[in-house]
C-alpha cells in the first residue's frame, strides 16, 4: 500500500498521445494510408514483429523450391545438369546460411525484404545462365517458367512496396533479356513470353501492394485503439486522482484514508496485531501565512508532507485531511512504544527549517496517537480519540505526542 495516490498523468503526454491519435486518423482517410513521419519508428518496429516470420518463410521455401527445378533440367537440359546442380547447391546453401545468420542478428525487416528479392535476381540469372550453356532445343520454351520469379518475389513482400516495383522492374528487365537471347530473337515466342509475364506481374504487384496496404491499415488502427485506450486511462486515473488526492500535497485526502484505514483495522483484526492512527496538527504554521503569503505556505506543505512520506514505511499511509492537519496510519504494530517512537521521528523531521529563497521557515507539529484495539475498534473511535489526543498535546505545550486515552470496545461487527 502506497502512502501517496498513484500521480496524474501529466498533460503534456495527454496533449502528445492526442496528436498521435488525430494524425493516425488523418493518414487512415487518406489514399493507400501513408505512415505519418511521427509513426514511422514504430511502424517499422511493427512491421518487424508482424512480417519477420513471414518474410522468413517465403526466403526459405522459395530457396528450396528453386533446388526442385533442377528435376526439370535433369529432363529438359540434362546435358548440363552437373552444372545445375553445382549451382543449385551452392545458391541454396547460401541463402538459408545467409538468411538464418541475419534472422538471429535481428536484421531490419526492410533489409530482409530488399535481400528476398536480391535472392530472386540471383536465382533468375542463375537459372538463365544454366539454360544458355544447353544445346537442347527446349530451352527457350523452358525459360518460360520464369515467371514464377516475379511471383515469388512479390508475394514475400509486405512491408515495403517499392521494393517490389523497383524489383519487379529491374528482374523483368533481366528476364525479358534472357528470354530474348535464350530464343535467338523469335519475336513470336517473345511475345507470348511477354504476354504471360507481365500479366503475372501486375497480378503479383496487386497482391504486393494489397499486403503493404493491410500492414498499413492494421498498424495505424491499432495505433488509434491504443491512444484512445490510453487517453481513457489517463482520464480515469486524472478522476480517481481527484476524487482520492489532495490536489496540493498528491498524499491521500479523507476520503481513501477512511479507505485505508478500514482495510488496515480488519487486517489487524485477522491477524491480531495493533494499528495506529496519528493525528498530525503543524504548529505556528498561520503565522508562515501571514508572514510570507499562501504560497510560501503552500510550498511548505509539500515540502512537509514529503518529509513524512519519507519516513514512514510503504505500507503505511499519509493523508492530508484539512490546512495544516495530516492523518498517518501505521498497520502492523507490536505495541504503542512502536508508535510513540515514530511519532518522535517525525515530530524531528518536521521541526528542520525548510529554505525558500532567502527565508529559513520553521515550524512544529502536535500528534495525538490512538492504537487498535487498545483505544476503539473502528475508524469513528480512533479518529475522535486521536482527536482529542492532539488538543491534550497542545495544551501540554505543543512539539510533542500524546497516547489517547483507552475506551471501551464498541463491539467488533463495526469493522
Amino acid at each position: 500500500m502506497k502512502p501517496t495516490s498513484p500521480p496524474s498523468p501529466g498533460n503534456k503526454t495527454v496533449h502528445a498521445n492526442n496528436d498521435l491519435r488525430i494524425v493516425a486518423t488523418e493518414a487512415l482517410a487518406q489514399r493507400g494510408a501513408p505512415v505519418p513521419e511521427a509513426l514511422k519508428g514504430r511502424f517499422a518496429n511493427y512491421v518487424d514483429t508482424k512480417t519477420r516470420p513471414y518474410i522468413y518463410a517465403v526466403i526459405v521455401i522459395g530457396a528450396l523450391g528453386y533446388s526442385l527445378f533442377a528435376l526439370g533440367d535433369f529432363v529438359v537440359v540434362r546435358d548440363v545438369i552437373g552444372t545445375s546442380l553445382g549451382l543449385r547447391s551452392l545458391f541454396v546453401g547460401t541463402v538459408l546460411g545467409l538468411t538464418f545468420w541475419l534472422v538471429r542478428k535481428r536484421s531490419n525487416v526492410y533489409t530482409l525484404e530488399s535481400l528476398g528479392a536480391l535472392y530472386v535476381h540471383i536465382a533468375a540469372a542463375l537459372w538463365l545462365y544454366i539454360l544458355s550453356l544447353s544445346g537442347s532445343e527446349e530451352v527457350p520454351v523452358y525459360a518460360f517458367a520464369a515467371v514464377i520469379f516475379s511471383m515469388w518475389m512479390n508475394i514475400g513482400i509486405t512491408a515495403r512496396f517499392s521494393t517490389a516495383l523497383m524489383g519487379s522492374a529491374t528482374l523483368t528487365l533481366l528476364v525479358f533479356s534472357g528470354v530474348w537471347l535464350l530464343s535467338q530473337g523469335d519475336l513470336i515466342l517473345f511475345f507470348i513470353y511477354s504476354s504471360v509475364h507481365l500479366s503475372i506481374l501486375v497480378f503479383s504487384l496487386v497482391i504486393s501492394w494489397y499486403n503493404t496496404f493491410t500492414v498499413r491499415r492494421l498498424f495505424l488502427f491499432g495505433i488509434v485503439d491504443e491512444l484512445k485506450n490510453a487517453e481513457l486511462q489517463a482520464a480515469n486515473q486524472l478522476l480517481w486522482s481527484q476524487a482520492h488526492s489532495d490536489t496540493l500535497t498528491g498524499l491521500p485526502n479523507r476520503a481513501l484514508l477512511e479507505d485505508r484505514l478500514t482495510q488496515a483495522l480488519r487486517s489487524a483484526h485477522r491477524e491480531q496485531h495493533k494499528v495506529a492512527l496519528l493525528f498530525v496538527d503543524l504548529d505556528r504554521f498561520k503565522p508562515i501565512n501571514d508572514t510570507y503569503g499562501h504560497a510560501a505556505g503552500d510550498a511548505l506543505l509539500q515540502t512537509l508532507a514529503q518529509r513524512m512520506t519519507a519516513m514512514v514505511r510503504a505500507s503505511d499511509t499519509v493523508a492530508r485531511i484539512g490546512g495544516d492537519e495530516f492523518v498517518i496510519v501505521l498497520p502492523a504494530l507490536h505495541n504503542a512504544e512502536d508508535a510513540l517512537a515514530k511519532a518522535e521521528k517525525i515530530i524531528q523531521g518536521v521541526s528542520e527549517p525548510v529554505t525558500q529563497g532567502e527565508h529559513r521557515l520553521s515550524v512544529g507539529c502536535s500528534i495525538g496517537i490512538a492504537l487498535y484495539p487498545d483505544h476503539g475498534d473502528n475508524a469513528t473511535c480512533l479518529q475522535q480519540v486521536a482527536d482529542a489526543a492532539v488538543y491534550s498535546a497542545k495544551a501540554s505545550g505543543r512539539n510533542c505526542a500524546k497516547l489517547g486515552k483507552p475506551r471501551p470496545l464498541a463491539g467488533l461487527g463495526s469493522l
